[in-house]
């Protein structure tokens, strides 16, 4: 009962719910620099009770999985532990990023940050920083905030108030100067007769105002069309993400399956279309890769690690292979190697996809069966003329 009296004296602000400490340390130390309202709570079995009694505005959920987080955040909603103006922030390891990333975009959670490894230290800070400034009194988290970027680099921050000063005395110059020409056209127009500036006006009107008109009517409505068809086209992939994300975590997998096999049976029929098997571990490049080629036509596989490459591999041919050099569980290399030995893809094309930029190390890795490679990042037009290059090869 006593416990329960100090927990209900307190209402932090910003509440980080973790099942161990030592976890999320790092985290706690960045947002303890940030703001001194800020608690963090071990979840044990009165998680719910402390939580409402806390009453936070700003909720970040580091337990041990995605899954754990998830489950607490639908059990507060559903027993209505929570006040109904907060801040929700999912806390997740790399390999989960992707499925933080789903929550987040179906508005499961405000947002989501990478904290097993703790690398974009700051961007933690200003996501805590949107949930708190939703609230009043947010003041002294912009001096916070703005102290701890201070201390970082003076001379930085020298830099940037000299680029603001600028920025805003050209703004306020190209406001001077249009003022300064609507005037004298004002003055020219007033001095005309009315029916010389009717006759201005109306050329003035069908040689430049009425075309441009025209031409923006035309470009609105070609992107509108545009944005039409590719909202019927995602039309699929949204409910696809939509199931997943009201299944259990560890169906989704299945699903996904499904919608694989489901693929490959409508696209039986057409004998054009070339495959292509994506190995990437990062879920948002293996996906901007993935939409790049499919737009032009390809037919795409994904898998995130050299072990599952090779399960596909042995079961499946493909006209090209596209793989990260730098994978979980089997490096591309190795995967390389293996592929050049064992099953149905000796042959294929493999092209490597690397962020190493030294040519003569990228010549060695080419040593052990790779026929290309893409540089991260790259261009739309760069990863295209690579692999149809490659798959050129074997027509």
């Amino acid at each position: 009962m006593a416990s329960n009296n100090r927990i209900a004296k307190r209402h932090p602000s910003v509440l980080l719910l973790a099942h161990r400490e030592d976890d999320v340390q790092g985290v706690a130390e960045l947002i303890a620099e940030q703001t001194d309202d800020f608690r963090c709570l071990i979840v044990r079995k009165t998680a719910l009770d402390d939580i409402q009694q806390l009453a936070p505005k700003v909720l970040l959920f580091a337990l041990s999985d995605v899954k754990k987080s998830i489950c607490l955040y639908n059990l507060l909603i559903k027993e209505n532990r929570l006040i109904k103006n907060h801040y929700s922030v999912l806390l997740c390891s790399n390999k989960e990023s992707g499925v933080a990333f789903k929550c987040c975009l179906k508005n499961l959670f405000d947002s989501y940050f990478v904290y097993q490894p703790l690398y974009e230290k700051f961007r933690l800070q200003l996501i805590v920083y949107d949930g708190l400034k939703q609230f009043a009194n947010s003041d002294t988290y912009i001096e916070s905030l703005d102290a701890i970027v201070q201390n970082q680099n003076e001379e930085l921050n020298d830099l940037i108030e000299t680029g603001l000063s600028y920025k805003t005395s050209l703004v306020d110059e190209i406001i001077k100067h249009k003022e300064e020409v609507n005037s004298i056209n004002q003055n020219i127009l007033s001095q005309l007769p009315d029916s010389m500036h009717k006759q201005l006006m109306s050329e003035l009107n069908e040689s430049h105002i009425q075309p441009l008109l025209n031409a923006l009517e035309s470009s609105i409505s070609e992107k509108l069309m545009g944005l039409v068809d590719g909202l019927k086209q995602s039309q699929n992939l949204n409910s696809q993400l939509i199931s997943q994300l009201q299944q259990p975590l560890q169906s989704r997998q299945s699903i996904q399956n499904e919608v694989t096999t489901s693929n490959n049976f409508l696209n039986n029929g057409s004998s054009t279309q070339q495959s292509i098997l994506l190995v990437e571990d990062n879920h948002i490049y293996r996906e901007m890769i993935s939409d790049v080629l499919s737009n032009v036509g390809y037919e795409i596989e994904q898998v995130d690690d050299g072990l599952a490459a090779i399960k596909k591999i042995k079961l499946t041919q493909y006209d090209l292979i596209v793989m990260d050099l730098f994978l979980p569980n089997l490096d591309g290399l190795n995967t390389t190697k293996h592929i050049r030995n064992v099953g149905k893809n000796i042959k294929t094309p493999v092209i490597a996809l690397t962020g190493n930029k030294n040519k003569q190390l990228v010549k060695k890795w080419a040593e052990h069966g790779l026929d290309g490679y893409i540089l991260k990042p790259s261009t739309k037009q760069e990863i295209l003329a690579v692999v149809n290059k490659a798959i050129g090869h074997q027509l």
